[in-house]
């Protein structure tokens, strides 16, 4: 089962863990407020914003519609993924709609289009790595995420000035 903030009430999860919520079985205990939690989350949802970003300026440059429409898809599911489906408590689980958004594949463009995305070498490895980084993030949830997220956000971070760098750099 996966758990978003609709199945939560409308809980964001960029606002911290719901209050009282604990989670069963072996893993972390959510009840009351727990030290780092909320400033992790807030920081996820930040770093998902930031390479959103990145991906829908990716998307700007597609001369095919459809490869545009693919990437605006993952930069959409980067946004959510990286925010309100960091629920603790859940299973970490994502829906199967946000895994394809954010499957490897993405850098393949449409499957439709016309020709390949345009995208430069180094763009296609920052966009793999940003996706596959972003969908690890809500599973943290079963383990540690004051420890976990702050990881993978400086992973997707790094990965974001490196692309800024290759531009900079230039073909």
């Amino acid at each position: 089962m996966t758990t978003n903030a609709s199945s939560l009430g409308g809980h964001d999860a960029g606002a911290g863990p719901p209050q009282g919520w604990a989670r069963g079985g072996c893993g972390p205990s959510w009840q009351g407020p727990r030290p780092g939690v909320d400033g992790v989350l807030a920081s996820a949802a930040g770093t998902g914003r930031r390479a959103a970003g990145w991906v829908r300026v990716l998307a700007g440059r597609q001369t095919d519609g459809r490869h545009r429409m693919r990437l605006e898809r993952a930069a959409a599911a980067i946004a959510q993924t990286s925010g309100r489906e960091i629920v603790p408590g859940s299973e970490g689980v994502l829906t199967e709609e946000l895994r394809y958004d954010l499957a490897a594949d993405v850098v393949a463009g449409h499957p439709r289009g016309a020709g390949p995305l345009g995208l430069e070498a180094g763009e296609r490895v920052v966009l793999a790595a940003v996706c596959a980084l972003v969908a690890a993030m809500p599973a943290t949830v079963l383990g540690d995420p004051v420890r976990e997220l702050p990881a993978l956000c400086a992973a997707v971070d790094d990965a974001l000035a490196l692309a800024e760098r290759s531009a900079a750099a230039g073909p």
